[in-house]
């Protein structure tokens, strides 16, 4: 007889190696399907642009290879059309292999460390592996978006890192999460207060601004309802935070001497390995609020932090900032803090904010409507 505790755990781990398995097959099945989605988009290209057959060619291959593969889908014009912009943004993403003694002749080649695909008879090597790793829906939408070069590897890897779904990837793109990390650097004394590895991993983390667009609040804004709509909402805002944030607690009580002091909200980041303090105000940055942060952070260290704990981090998160005024007030404090602003409404898309009229554009509309309401007021014939 078998005991059922050891039962339990047998299967557990049988179920653990199935779901890898079926993990596995899925990346291996979806790696083949963008390999062949861009030999068909290169091939696309090629006969389009190079031997000139023309877009009408499109419409024709689409028609035969549906006819000709019924049990597959992804052959409409459109797909076609997505498959020659994929290729067409990636032209060196699959090179021919070399032979095999060539390749051993080279352990500096970057190809020897690249994952080898084959496509009928032919053998070829994938440049840039992450490109196979996402989904193709995924590669869709950032081809819709137009990005740079720098955006498009910069977003594939976060989506990798992240485990982004379509949808998270269209709100990180459309919030300009590539330019609001960048932007951040700026506002932080982590290259000063961190060792290298750490204070790179802590400005991932920054944004500036962070975008809250599930936050309702008028302009009688109030730093405790902010706080309760953020947890109310704390999926979206774990989402907005990025990937490692685990939530702790809010309001969390903290003691210094003879007073007791509340953290706005704690986090504890597992990549990072050390606890966030978000500190929330309603109002523009001030230099007390460096110094209220620093308290904070060295109660914490104090207080939660674990001996395999690294150094705690402060978050400020303000209305608006004058930059100067962070980098002095910053300037000689040994924990490290980031100071970023929020926002509550959700950003445009790029694409639509050209074509959103501006308040005095709205105003001379109207204008303009009530004049041709009253010409024809006018105009009307007395009775």
């Amino acid at each position: 007889m078998f005991k059922i505790s050891i039962y339990r755990r047998w299967l557990q781990t049988l179920k653990e190696s199935i779901h890898l398995s079926q993990a596995n097959i899925a990346l291996r099945v979806n790696a083949d399907m963008l390999i062949l989605y861009w030999y068909i988009g290169n091939q696309l290209d090629e006969k389009i642009e190079r031997e000139l057959w023309g877009a009408r060619v499109v419409d024709q291959l689409s028609e035969d290879l549906q006819n000709s593969f019924p049990d597959m889908k992804g052959f409409s014009r459109r797909n076609l059309m997505y498959m020659k912009q994929f290729a067409t943004l990636w032209p060196d993403m699959l090179i021919v292999q070399q032979a095999a003694a060539q390749l051993k002749k080279s352990t500096k080649s970057a190809i020897v460390q690249q994952a080898a695909a084959q496509l009928g008879q032919m053998t070829f090597s994938v440049q840039n592996p992450d490109l196979i790793r996402i989904p193709w829906g995924h590669h869709m939408l950032l081809i819709d978006k137009e990005l740079s070069s720098d955006e498009l590897n910069w977003f594939i890897q976060k989506t990798i890192e992240n485990n982004w779904s379509r949808t998270a990837l269209r709100y990180q793109v459309e919030t300009d999460l590539y330019a609001r990390q960048q932007k951040n650097k700026k506002s932080s004394n982590f290259h000063l207060t961190l060792p290298e590895n750490q204070s790179v991993l802590a400005n991932q983390i920054l944004k500036d601004p962070y975008v809250f667009g599930f936050l309702q609040m008028d302009e009688q804004r109030n730093e405790l309802d902010m706080e309760r709509q953020l947890i109310e909402h704390i999926q979206e805002f774990l989402i907005e935070l990025g990937a490692g944030f685990a939530f702790v607690g809010r309001q969390v009580k903290i003691k210094a001497g003879k007073k007791d002091y509340r953290v706005d909200l704690l986090f504890y980041h597992i990549f990072l390995r050390c606890f966030i303090v978000i500190d929330l105000k309603a109002d523009e940055f001030a230099f007390e609020h460096a110094g209220k942060m620093n308290g904070y952070l060295n109660i914490i260290n104090k207080q939660f932090r674990q001996e395999y704990d690294n150094p705690s981090i402060g978050i400020i998160l303000c209305a608006s900032k004058d930059r100067i005024e962070v980098d002095f007030a910053l300037t000689n404090i040994d924990q490290p803090i980031g100071v970023s602003e929020y926002k509550f409404i959700k950003m445009l898309p790029q694409r639509l904010r050209t074509k959103i009229p501006t308040a005095k554009e709205l105003q001379t509309e109207v204008q303009k409507f009530l004049r041709q309401q009253s010409k024809k007021k006018n105009s009307k014939p007395s009775k």
